[in-house]
């Protein structure tokens, strides 16, 4: 049992010959990973038109389907979920690499490779970094805990612009702990030279806390 991915592939597209290159090296890097967190990568094969890519099938779904089905998340849940997460970009992140797209929708419960608007970090368009899937992880945890991404009243451009603009924290529920506040707020520093790498973040008393919990 595993999920096929199709990536459409334009020959006639005078840019086909690098966006091959760069799926050639994304293939590579999945081909060389191995983690209970990231969705295992078992192979593809060139076709006329398409690329289909067999992976890891992951019955549990994606965050975004329960969010849609569920509502919001309780804040053990979202501890659970974000150390997950943590715990597979602790160990891309150690490799170089980055994911670059997360957020709810591919994050299935046990990697698509671009950014979202609402999840991207200022720094994007300027000079990217493994710090923006931290931003990316910030963002996804205010939608579990809202089930609305950070300045999701914006569109498009318009949404970019904020992010890139804005000298703010976006708001976040008064209900969470002092511990998921601050791990939000360290997430979404905005200087990416100063905001906590995931191997940092493993370490807060957000992510301790569940620790303890589950040893009592």
């Amino acid at each position: 049992m595993c999920a096929k991915k199709e990536v459409r592939v334009i020959s006639d597209d005078q840019n086909s010959n690098e966006c091959l290159k760069q799926l050639n090296q994304e293939m590579a890097l999945l081909s060389e990973l191995s983690h209970p967190n990231i969705v295992q990568y078992y192979g593809s094969k060139l076709g006329v038109d398409n690329l289909p890519v067999y992976l890891e099938f992951v019955s549990g779904g994606s965050i975004h389907k329960l969010l849609s089905e569920y509502g919001s998340f309780s804040e053990p849940l979202i501890q659970n979920y974000t150390k997950q997460i943590l715990s597979g970009l602790a160990y891309l992140h150690g490799r170089q690499a980055m994911h670059r797209d997360i957020k709810d929708d591919n994050l299935f419960l046990m990697l698509s490779f671009e950014g979202s608007a609402y999840w991207m970090a200022p720094e994007w368009l300027l000079l990217p970094s493994l710090a923006v899937d931290i931003w990316s992880l910030g963002c996804t945890i205010l939608e579990m805990a809202t089930l609305k991404p950070p300045w999701s009243q914006y569109e498009g451009v318009a949404a970019i612009l904020k992010i890139a603009e804005s000298k703010n924290y976006p708001e976040i529920p008064s209900h969470q702990s002092e511990d998921a506040q601050s791990f939000v707020k360290l997430s979404l520093l905005r200087d990416p030279s100063i905001r906590p790498p995931a191997s940092q973040l493993l370490h807060h008393t957000f992510i301790e806390n569940l620790k303890d919990r589950k040893n009592c």
